[in-house]
């Protein structure tokens, strides 16, 4: 039982030195200190913008209505 305790906190301690030591070393190789990016001037093709406006709908019928009563009007849109 001592031995099993004793090999936890070994491995504990071991994790709580190495992981600065792997950050640290990690972030070095990440991040160089010079910079061999080459910037190009990037074209530009002008736009013209111009408002249009919308085209008018045109009124169409999706379902013709059946008019049951006499008094009423003959088939119309409903909308």
């Amino acid at each position: 039982m001592r031995s099993t305790v004793t090999v936890f906190a070994a491995l504990v301690a071991a994790s709580l030195v190495a992981t600065p030591v792997v950050i640290s070393a990690s972030n070095a190789f990440a991040t160089p200190d010079h910079s061999e990016a080459v910037t190009m001037p990037a074209a530009v093709t002008p736009i013209d913008v111009v408002t249009v406006p919308a085209p008018a709908p045109a009124e169409t019928c999706t379902r013709k209505v059946r008019v049951v009563y006499a008094g009423y009007a003959g088939d119309t849109c409903r909308r």
